[in-house]
């Protein structure tokens, strides 16, 4: 069933604060995908009656608070500034609300990304950041260890006031005052703290200053913290997804024998795995829903096409009922009352950008709050279908094939070949503003997971992470698949991305001169030998560049030859290269660098940079910016495309 859209009784506010597009019949204008999104995160108190929505108010986020039933005549709207970027929103109790914010800097001439914790109380009105680091350069100000669900004035935190301390103290905060009482003091080597559902410390994990991983465990028989070598079957990097039964016993991934991640449980007093929970022999598992109390575990995530839950056992709850009605659609849990009788949802699906939904277990549908994206539907979008292709070693790759709105079956178009960043994430059957841009533009979109890709389980993600040329193989080989078959106009695919995606299109244009016709770069890495020095600016780092980079990239010859910038020669047609100058991921002498090769080399290339921008455009008036030149840069290298609608 597709989704029909319910409208509650403010909407009107938020539409006010939207850009002023209205719903396109020709293809939406380029501007039109460099919105933010209209709701970041959004949270319903404890006792349902209050709704906290993170907004975007004309290009920057405000939160929103009102009545939950829409009969409020004076919501609070407290900005959160040009410079701040929401992460989440939580309700603490039923009159304060706190909200993660994260902002690029520099310190020491260093690219930094800072968060901190903003609280504001519905009652007087008056917010402020909770945990404050104006003595010293603290750069995590918004870890929460617990919420303490039981105690409405306190949270635990994990922060340390001595400058540059990586191993944090648990603090017990007051959310009233900001005052702290210490909990348990920083342990070398230990960098993240998890509790249980009473708010008890159980583990903490973590990397020494030489590189060593370590966790420790709360043994509840003796009070004391043991290591994690006592536990036979656990490791330091073994994933945790829950902590069950007041810490006697642990949610684990356990490959157990098979290819993929699948959910166990480790009994800490028998010192063992004790049973299977899940496990899908086909893709990896991602994680747990777990019942408030923490005694029961409902279901097990893993993302195949797109994201799916699978429930254990007899669990049925409001989502299930709108996951079954609306089976086009991607309905994800955003918050619910402590009832569970009103649950918040976003809803999208692969050709609709959807919204943030309300809905009531007496109601028959979901009622729309603020829908992601004005100015385009599901009318203007192109369809996204599942595909594979062969590789070069016959290995089977997944990918998604996005068609501009109207063609339904591809034939000599034009192509966008559009691998993702990370590297090691991925890409799902879901809503892409990136590859639906290209769709609107009258491009045939092909997004890959190459090797390296995550979920698809061990042996197909180490393949990629330990030679980047396998997934460079991986992407050439889905684009002359596109070529045999057909699908693509040879004198116009180009290749772009975002990230490691658009360090895949820089090499993409420089391997094989021929294949592509352009190349569109944002935020890409360009030389490889830098990005290493970089990374190990940053705490850790120097351990993180062999993970990284993998193996193959050990070889200095190897890295000089897998760098855009070094085989920028190579290069014979037009480039389009944009980067931000506050960019913590990828560095802005990244994009300097290229240019100066590109310029070298004689190629036709446009530069486009965004000053104090990060790695992901999450300033509009930037984003918007960014759509309009792509626009314009495919229109020179290609012309207008006819499949573009009118």
């Amino acid at each position: 069933m597709r989704l029909q859209t319910f409208l509650a009784a403010f909407t009107a506010f938020f539409t006010l604060f939207f850009c002023g597009l209205t719903p396109a019949h020709a293809a939406p204008p380029a501007k039109a995908f460099g919105q933010l999104p209209g709701a970041y995160d959004a949270a319903i108190s404890p006792d349902g009656k209050r709704l906290a929505v993170i907004i975007n108010t004309r290009g920057s986020y405000a939160i929103y608070v009102q009545n939950a039933k829409g009969e409020d005549d004076n919501p609070w709207v407290v900005s959160l500034g040009d410079e701040a970027r929401p992460r989440y929103i939580k309700w603490i109790n039923n009159e304060r609300y706190v909200v993660s914010v994260r902002k690029s800097e520099k310190f020491r001439g260093t690219p930094f990304t800072t968060r901190f914790l903003f609280t504001g109380n519905i009652e007087t009105r008056k917010g402020k950041i909770l945990v404050s680091s104006k003595r010293i350069f603290r750069q995590i100000n918004d870890t929460v260890v617990a919420w303490l669900e039981d105690d409405p004035d306190h949270i635990l935190m994990a922060y340390s006031d001595e400058q540059w301390d990586p191993y944090p103290t648990i603090q017990k905060v007051n959310v009233n005052t900001g005052r702290d009482t210490t909990i348990k003091r920083g342990v070398d080597g230990i960098e993240r703290w998890s509790a249980d559902q009473d708010g008890t410390p159980r583990i903490g994990t973590g990397r020494t200053d030489r590189g060593k991983e370590r966790r420790i465990i709360f043994n509840s028989q003796t009070e004391k913290w043991d290591k994690v070598e006592d536990y036979p079957g656990l490791e330091a990097d073994t994933q945790i997804f829950g902590i069950l039964k007041k810490g006697t016993e642990l949610l684990i991934g356990d490959y157990a024998g098979k290819n993929t991640l699948g959910l166990y449980i480790y009994d800490l007093r028998q010192k063992k795995i004790t049973r299977k929970v899940f496990h899908n022999d086909s893709y990896d598992t991602s994680g747990a829903v777990i019942s408030k109390d923490g005694e029961t575990i409902i279901g097990a995530k893993y993302t195949a096409d797109s994201d799916k839950i699978e429930l254990l056992g007899e669990h049925g709850t409001l989502l299930d009922r709108l996951r079954s009605k609306f089976t086009d659609y991607d309905v994800n849990f955003v918050d619910q009352t402590q009832d569970s009788e009103t649950v918040l949802v976003g809803m999208s699906s692969p050709f609709d950008p959807g919204g943030l939904y309300i809905y009531h277990a007496a109601d028959e549908n979901p009622s729309q709050l603020v829908a992601m994206y004005n100015g385009f539907s599901e009318a203007d979008t192109g369809n996204m279908v599942s595909v594979k292709y062969t590789a070069r070693d016959g290995v089977k790759i997944p990918a998604f094939v996005t068609l501009p709105p109207g063609v339904t079956s591809p034939d000599n178009l034009p192509f966008i070949v559009l691998p993702h960043g990370g590297p090691y994430g991925r890409d799902a059957k879901q809503f892409d503003y990136f590859a639906q841009f290209f769709a609107t533009r009258g491009y045939g979109v092909l997004q890959m997971n190459f090797r390296g890709s995550e979920g698809y389980g061990k042996s197909f993600s180490d393949a990629g992470r330990n030679n980047w040329v396998i997934m460079q193989n991986d992407v050439e080989d889905g684009t002359r698949w596109l070529l045999e078959k057909g699908y693509a106009d040879p004198t116009r695919t180009c290749i772009a991305g975002w990230s490691y995606g658009g360090y895949a299109a820089l090499m993409g244009v420089s391997t094989d001169p021929e294949l592509y016709k352009c190349a569109i770069a944002m935020a890409a890495l360009t030389d490889i030998n830098d990005a290493r020095r970089d990374m190990r600016r940053y705490r850790g780092g120097r351990y993180d560049v062999k993970e990284f980079f993998g193996e193959a990239m050990e070889d200095s010859k190897v890295r000089k030859a897998n760098s855009p910038v070094h085989v920028a020669g190579a290069i014979k047609v037009p480039v389009f290269l944009a980067h931000g100058t506050l960019d913590e991921n990828v560095h802005y002498d990244q994009f300097t660098r290229m240019k100066k090769a590109l310029n070298k080399a004689g190629v036709d290339a446009t530069y486009l940079s965004f000053k104090d921008e990060d790695h992901y455009l999450t300033i509009q008036k930037n984003r918007e910016d960014f759509f309009v030149a792509i626009e314009k840069f495919l229109n020179r290298v290609n012309g207008p495309s006819e499949y573009m609608k009118q």
